[in-house]
C-alpha cells in the first residue's frame, strides 16, 4: 500500500469531516467537529492529509512555537478501514520530522485520549498528566511529550 502525504487543500474538507465523524464517539465527541473545522480554517496551512489510491484516508496537524521552543501534534485521525495499516504512523512520523526540521522545537506535545495514547507512547512520547472526562464523558485527556 502506497501512502502519499500532502498539504491540506480546501477541497479535502468534506472527506476529512466524514472521516472525523467515523471516529466519533470513541476518539472524539461529536461536538468537537466544529472546533476541528475552525482549526482547518485557521491553521490549514499546517495540516497534512494521507492519501491511498487517490482516496483521503486521514489527516493531522502540527505546530511550532519559538517562544517556548515547543512543537505539537493536533487533530490526527485515520479512516477506520485504514487504522492499524501504518497510515497513522506515517502521518505521525512525517509531522514529527517537519517539527524537527524547523530547528526551533526541543519538545513535541500531543494531547490525546486513552484510546490513542499507546500509539504515541510507542513513538517515544512520555505521559505528563491525565485528566478524566476532559474531552467528553469517557474520553480522557492524556498529555504527552517527546524530547527531540
Amino acid at each position: 500500500m502506497e501512502i502519499t502525504l500532502r498539504p491540506y487543500e480546501l477541497s479535502d474538507r468534506t472527506s476529512l469531516e466524514e472521516i472525523f465523524m467515523m471516529n466519533t464517539p470513541k476518539y472524539f465527541d461529536p461536538k468537537e467537529l466544529g472546533d476541528f473545522l475552525e482549526y482547518l480554517d485557521i491553521f490549514g496551512d499546517d495540516y497534512v492529509v494521507a492519501v491511498v489510491d487517490r482516496r483521503i484516508v486521514g489527516g493531522g496537524g502540527y505546530w511550532v512555537r519559538s517562544f517556548d521552543q515547543q512543537g505539537g501534534l493536533s487533530w490526527a485521525f485515520v479512516h477506520p478501514d485504514f487504522q492499524g495499516t501504518g497510515v497513522g504512523k506515517e502521518l505521525a512520523l512525517y509531522r514529527i520530522d517537519q517539527i524537527r526540521q524547523s530547528g526551533v522545537a526541543k519538545t513535541i506535545l500531543v494531547e490525546t485520549s486513552q484510546h490513542s495514547f499507546g500509539f504515541y507512547e510507542k513513538l517515544g512520547f512520555k505521559l505528563l498528566n491525565r485528566q478524566i472526562d476532559y474531552w467528553a464523558k469517557g474520553i480522557d485527556l492524556y498529555s504527552a511529550v517527546l524530547e527531540l
